[in-house]
């Protein structure tokens, strides 16, 4: 089941996507089929606490509405007492379960994700009304909270349009729900919104999905014109009005010509798989070139989970292809396509189904340099066990 479908369930996906995705606000009751206690839990916060070094602002606290200066930290515990909410960022870079979840979910939807904890305590209110500019998912771990939707009074904020400069909507909310242990509450970006804890202390994460906008693509487009010498050319001193208007002519029918020439579209999808995040960067002692076949032919390689790989034929070379991933490009040559297709089809190979692929190749000469190449650029990695 994709991550998505399960967040949501039991309510349709196809349902979700057509009336509330982007547009309106849902509380999704699990019935108590869902239980988000393996993601995160109180014994996971206090190993987080204990144990990880965690600098302000990726912990902070909240009280009566705004966020506590660092110098604050020190004072954690008085302030929970108090009935300050905790909250702890990017705990998908913390704790492998969490990352799991939105590492598969950003692979799904195409955007990045990021999850962030909110410990509270009962009857109190951490954050005043407010919005978020991008969307999240609500879930509820521990314990119970009351939620308040308000309509949106700008619509699709940017990341630097806060709600901090606006003032909150003056209908009712129109959404009012209380989320228990497996609920999940999804607020689109842009829509006011509170919370207030009810009887016994709640633990709640919020994923957010960052996606793309229109301003995104533009960005990305003056990135690539930036290698094009007449638009890092100079405009013409306004003294001549003609000269000045002439030269924004001659950029907008360059533009123009550009977009026409290119497969924007293409383009930036392509861009959007490169930027990808692996779930797991590090294997050593592999990655630093010992021990990578120490079971010899039976070695277990995998490829990287929730990964976008790009893999094209270099135009001048037949046997060369190159092969795009979190960024990194990569080189293999002397292979036939047919090889590149079939070994990146799988989820783990060994070594013997290297050679079963390439039985014209040498396995010393040929193919150890290449998997060797391959885990040292972080494409592939080695399997534990055999």
């Amino acid at each position: 089941m994709s991550r998505l479908k399960y967040l949501i369930q039991p309510l349709p996906q196809e349902e979700f996507l057509e009336n509330n995705w982007t547009k309106k606000a849902i509380a999704i009751s699990s019935k108590g089929q869902k239980d988000f206690t393996d993601l995160f839990s109180w014994d996971k916060l206090n190993h987080l606490l204990n144990f990880h070094q965690i600098k302000y602002p990726d912990v902070r606290v909240a009280f009566d509405g705004k966020v506590l200066e660092a110098k604050e930290n020190k004072n954690l515990t008085q302030w929970c007492q108090k009935g300050g909410t905790l909250i702890i960022d990017q705990i998908h870079q913390r704790i492998p379960e969490v990352s799991m979840l939105a590492s598969k979910l950003s692979y799904e939807l195409g955007y990045p994700t990021q999850v962030n904890a909110y410990c509270s305590w009962s009857s109190k209110q951490g954050f005043s009304r407010h919005y978020d500019t991008h969307d999240v998912f609500i879930l509820q771990v521990e314990g119970s909270k009351q939620w308040y939707v308000y309509i949106d009074t700008l619509k699709y904020p940017l990341p630097n349009q806060k709600s901090s400069s606006l003032e909150p909507p003056e209908e009712e909310a129109y959404l009012s729900c209380i989320l228990h242990p497996g609920d999940v509450l999804y607020i689109p970006r842009g829509h006011w919104h509170y919370a207030v804890t009810k009887e016994e202390p709640s633990i709640h994460l919020t994923l957010g999905i960052h996606s793309k906008t229109g301003i995104d693509l533009l960005e990305w487009l003056i990135c690539k014109l930036q290698h094009r010498e007449q638009w890092r050319e100079s405009l013409p001193l306004r003294v001549d009005n003609n000269s000045f208007n002439l030269s924004i002519e001659r950029l907008i029918k360059d533009l123009e010509q550009y977009i026409n020439n290119h497969n924007i579209s293409e383009e930036y999808y392509s861009y959007l798989d490169s930027l990808g995040k692996p779930i797991y960067q590090y294997a050593l002692p592999y990655q630093a070139g010992f021990n990578i076949f120490a079971n010899g032919i039976e070695t277990k390689f995998k490829i990287p989970q929730f990964q976008r790989l790009q893999i094209s034929q270099i135009a001048e070379e037949e046997d060369e292809y190159k092969i795009i991933v979190s960024g990194k490009e990569v080189s293999i040559k002397g292979v036939p396509e047919k090889f590149i297709e079939n070994l990146f089809s799988r989820e783990t190979f060994t070594g013997k189904d290297v050679i079963n692929l390439l039985q014209d190749y040498d396995w010393e000469i040929d193919i150890m340099p290449m998997l060797s190449k391959l885990v040292n650029e972080k494409v592939i990695f080695v399997a534990p066990g055999v």
